[in-house]
């Protein structure tokens, strides 16, 4: 990919790996070693799901690119201390939203900016959390880029989930079926 890029005229800094991307502890030592050539960058190409994009966003403060599209999985999720961070919808905007996933950020979970229903920098839905859009909006403005919001972001294209959903349902469904004809003292037939 780095090939890729500078033939279209990106230069790069460095390349690094990091290891346990999700887990923020880990980022903030693996960039604490090679704190030179994070700064020096403006932005960063990263190719981790997006908790691990997410992680990186907060540890580095710079301006985060994610190069893959996570869609929903079953198991591990990364141990970045959050609940749930990324909503895996395959549709990510974090290289617009200054990292901040909009689907968890806001408890509305708009992608198109803010609803002009916050209070005191509280959402209206649930006065316990932070305005989503009001964090965004900040992060941008300590990254100058709040030309970012101008960005119009579609609606999310789930036909890629329905084929995984449609299974998850069978699944269930014949579980289910198996379940109750042992629980009657039955066999299947």
């Amino acid at each position: 990919m780095k090939k890729e890029l500078e033939l279209r005229g990106v230069s790069f800094t460095g390349t690094m790996v990091m290891d346990a991307l999700c887990n923020k502890g880990l980022d903030e030592l693996s960039l604490l070693r090679q704190f030179r050539q994070v700064l020096r960058s403006q932005v960063l190409l990263v190719m981790s799901c997006e908790v691990g994009v997410q992680a990186l966003s907060v540890t580095s403060g710079r301006m985060i690119i994610p190069a893959l599209r996570t869609l929903s999985a079953e198991g591990f999720q990364g141990v970045l201390g959050e609940k749930k961070p990324c909503r895996l919808c395959g549709d990510c905007l974090l290289d617009l939203t200054g990292g901040l996933c909009p689907l968890y950020f806001c408890p509305k979970g708009l992608l198109n900016g803010p609803c002009q229903g916050a209070y005191q920098g509280h959402c209206e839905v649930d006065p316990k959390k932070a305005c989503g859009w009001e964090l965004i909006y900040e992060r941008l403005k300590i990254q100058g880029r709040l030309d970012a919001l101008r960005h119009y972001a579609d609606p999310p294209d789930h036909s890629e989930l329905l084929p995984l959903i449609r299974l998850r349902s069978n699944l269930a469904a014949e579980i289910k079926d198996d379940l109750t004809v042992s629980s009657q003292g039955g066999s299947k037939r």
